[in-house]
């Protein structure tokens, strides 16, 4: 019985020291963060810890002789003492992670957001009920958590599919494509040199606007968002399998944020193109769930005297990514003013959620090439072709479009038909096919500390 109770104690102790301590292997830790915010706890933080253990034995032994004598009572002893101090220091240096510790530690039961164990036992149907019909009753739920409680600042932990910016994934394309260019005769012969120079020069311009940051955006494994008329809220993946009959209309949800190459401990081509499931502790940059991020920060200050231009970084990444990727089987042409005005087309029949038929497609191709020449003109003669396309496609399924959102649609054409012309093989005969309908996606502006599995 007695060996049972200790056997079960030492499970007891194992359990709670891992729960205490569970193995974490960082992929990106951000040393001045971590002391930032312990010491800002804290205070001071130790950078060396000693510890000394002392031991120490005294044994005495006596012995005398005594003589009686009327005046004088002489004495005679030996005292035998034996003292043993065994001092043992152990010296430790407090690395990063052992402080990245002590901070999870104290911050871990006032996180704005933290992963809900899968032991976890779930609402009850009412309150479910509740959450996906009266979001803004949930208040205090881990299960819905509203825009309001996410406050700038606060420290969230959220488990993620691990992935660079679409913007970082094209660029890095760029770059080792437009070696191999360099390093191999054959495939140079396939490419257009002066096309590949044009592209060159621009993804010098791109990682110079990028200032040596890797922006990552990371799909929320466990959290969908959805839109209410009190707001946005983030809603549990449990909640949404256990009653899929309620489920509202939710979109994907993306932690987004930039990083430092310097900090990432493994090489970034291993893990940032591989959708690893990661947790990722960080700091909100912005209050509640935002609509839109810009992963190149210096487009902001360029888009001060440029609008258009920090419209054309947010779309660029997932854009050229669609335009690399994609074929068509519609017919081709050699004239790049004309496949400008047949990708924009296809972005507004994506836009309207319009499928074109084979007479539309016929229709378009007939006016791209009729108002292609307007491209070599100013900013109107551009204007003025486009319009005919967007005009065409709206007459014949009876849509309108707002003209800000048409003049969106421009840009994203000219920047998909150039990026597509600038890294075409020599003989392929390719055409923009129509790109997906766009979702609307949430997202989770940061400032990463850790990452980490």
């Amino acid at each position: 019985m007695i060996k049972q109770i200790k056997a079960w104690w030492r499970r007891i102790r194992s359990k709670m020291q891992h729960e205490e301590n569970p193995l974490r292997e960082f992929m990106y830790l951000d040393e001045v963060s971590v002391t930032s915010l312990l010491s800002s706890r804290t205070g001071a933080i130790p950078s060396e810890i000693t510890e000394t253990m002392s031991s120490s034995t005294r044994s005495e032994v006596t012995r005398g002789i005594e003589a009686d004598i009327k005046i004088l009572k002489p004495s005679i002893g030996s005292v035998l003492e034996n003292t043993r101090t065994q001092d043992r220091q152990v010296l430790r240096k407090a690395t990063i992670q052992a402080t990245f510790r002590d901070l999870y530690r104290h911050e871990r039961g006032t996180l704005a957001i933290r992963p809900i164990p899968e032991s976890a036992v779930l609402p009850t149907q009412s309150q479910m009920r509740t959450m996906l019909h009266s979001p803004d009753r949930s208040v205090d739920s881990p299960w819905l958590i509203s825009s309001e409680r996410l406050v700038r600042g606060n420290l969230i932990e959220v488990d993620v599919e691990l992935q660079a910016d679409p913007i970082f994934r094209v660029s890095s394309f760029f770059s080792n494509f437009l070696d191999m260019i360099t390093e191999s005769e054959e495939l140079a012969g396939q490419v257009d040199q002066g096309q590949a120079a044009k592209v060159r020069e621009f993804n010098g311009i791109l990682e110079r606007l990028r200032v040596g940051l890797i922006p990552i955006r990371c799909r929320l494994v466990d959290y969908q968002s959805f839109t209410t008329t009190t707001g946005d809220y983030l809603i549990h993946r449990r909640i949404l399998e256990a009653w899929p009959e309620q489920r509202p209309n939710t979109t994907s949800a993306y932690l987004v944020g930039v990083t430092e190459h310097d900090l990432y401990w493994k090489d970034t081509r291993r893990i940032l193109f591989s959708d690893a499931r990661v947790s990722i502790l960080c700091r909100l940059n912005k209050f509640g769930i935002q609509s839109s991020w810009n992963a190149v920060k210096l487009a902001d200050m360029v888009g001060t005297l440029l609008p258009e231009f920090t419209e054309m970084m947010n779309r660029f990444g997932s854009d050229a990514l669609h335009a690399m990727m994609t074929d068509s089987n519609s017919p081709s042409t050699s004239d790049s003013n004309v496949e400008t005005l047949i990708a924009f087309s296809c972005l507004v029949a994506a836009e309207g959620g319009i499928s074109l038929s084979d007479q539309d497609n016929a229709g378009i191709q007939r006016l791209a090439e009729q108002n292609a020449h307007l491209l070599e003109g100013g900013l109107l003669e551009m204007r003025e072709a486009m319009a005919s396309i967007s005009d065409f496609i709206q007459a014949q399924h009876g849509v309108v479009l707002d003209p800000e959102k048409l003049s969106s649609l421009r840009t994203r054409a000219r920047s998909q038909a150039g990026l597509r012309q600038g890294l075409t093989l020599q003989g392929a005969n390719t055409a923009p096919s129509p790109p997906p309908p766009s979702e609307e996606s949430k997202f989770l502006d940061s400032e990463v500390i850790a990452i980490y599995w």
